[in-house]
């Protein structure tokens, strides 16, 4: 069927927040609006995914800035106050950038995205490089999280612009097979971020997950996504949630089948869309 484009996206606006009326009108909504739409990015990252930035803002089509005292430097001194309060799993999610993930989905989101064998084993079949373990075996050796320049010395990278674009390339690594975990000191004035194993931080999610198959772990998050986002374009949304198109596919038809979307042509939007039946 032909939906209206227009009326999609003001369902998906207010769904996301994204309009004067329904915007976040500080943190303290943050936390429940990440409840309600599954997981979200800080800042924009994807057209797909809903973020922090635009629901506070109120508008889809307001750019960042760098400013301090600006929405952008707001949202910005979000990380530390949701990390803080622990309101939600912080990693790099979609399209590797910093993502905010409801409690209730982690265990879904971990079973699509974490890799589960273990650094030494991935090292073995060429997957990540040495350095990557080395950081991996720095925070399993640690009593508690790490920040940066902690994590740097315990991994054996000294100071130096060469050294710290090695540790970067080497946290990537591991971030995008959400082996890490960012976490935050309780303290209000300690802004460091720090870095843990996300098998030591979140042992529970990742027994979850592991209970989890494949296909009930992807119908677990396109049933936190579906509603809020009005409608579903399988291409870009499973390439920046890095996941398969078939099976992203296939779970959406799934939804079909249970009555809750329909298969939809977006008038002006290249490929196939599913709607959310309201």
């Amino acid at each position: 069927m032909t939906i209206d484009h227009e009326q999609a996206l003001a369902r998906r606006r207010e769904g996301w927040r994204q309009t004067r009326v329904d915007r976040l009108t500080g943190v303290d909504d943050a936390p429940a609006f990440i409840d309600a739409v599954g997981l979200a990015t800080l800042f924009p990252a994807s057209p797909e995914v809903p973020n922090l930035f635009h629901a506070f803002v109120g508008d889809p089509d307001t750019a960042t800035d760098s400013g301090h005292a600006t929405p952008s430097g707001q949202v910005y001194g979000w990380r530390w106050v949701l990390g803080r309060r622990e309101a939600a799993f912080y990693g790099a999610i979609v399209r590797n950038r910093p993502t905010w993930v409801a409690w209730p989905l982690l265990p879904a989101i971990l079973h699509l995205r974490a890799e589960t064998r273990s650094p030494q084993e991935m090292r073995a079949d060429g997957m990540i490089s040495a350095d990557a373990v080395r950081i991996a075996d720095a925070l399993d050796a640690a009593d508690a999280p790490l920040t940066t320049a902690e994590l740097r010395r315990a991994a054996g990278f000294p100071t130096g612009k060469e050294q710290r674009a090695a540790y970067l390339r080497a946290v990537a690594e591991l971030d995008a097979r959400l082996l890490l975990a960012k976490t935050f000191a309780a303290e209000p004035d300690d802004l460091e971020m720090r870095h843990a194993l996300t098998r030591r931080r979140y042992p529970e999610a990742l027994r979850a997950s592991a209970g989890l198959s494949r296909e009930a772990a992807l119908d677990q998050l396109l049933a936190a996504y579906l509603p809020a986002a009005a409608f579903a374009r399988p291409t870009p949304l499973a390439r920046h949630l890095g996941v398969g198109e078939p099976e992203l596919r296939a779970g959406l038809g799934r939804l079909v089948d249970a009555g809750r979307a329909v298969v939809a042509t977006l008038p002006g939007q290249r490929g196939d869309a599913f709607a959310a039946v309201p």
